[in-house]
């Protein structure tokens, strides 16, 4: 569960990791001291959208992969290995 809060009124969300791409603009991620940034490498910051499209640029299957957890381990896995790019 992520927990989000809103830039405006401040009230805060928890929210299940499959939906939370869902938060986008407006919302941060409670307890940072400004709104979340996209690291260089993909990790839980990162939307699922972001990550397909990463993965698709760095031409990476992701199989069935589908839920955020499980997409973040196969460009993971693509990275440590030869294949990747």
């Amino acid at each position: 569960m992520s927990k989000f809060e809103n830039l405006k009124t401040g009230v805060v969300v928890s929210v299940d990791d499959s939906k939370d791409d869902r938060f986008v603009s407006g919302w941060k991620l409670f307890g940072t001291a400004s709104p979340a940034t996209k690291s260089d490498a993909p990790d839980k910051s990162w939307k699922v959208e972001e990550l397909k499209a990463y993965a698709e640029e760095h031409t990476i299957d992701l199989g069935e992969a589908t839920k955020k957890d499980d997409i973040i381990a196969v460009i993971a896995a693509s990275s440590t290995s030869p294949a990747g790019e």
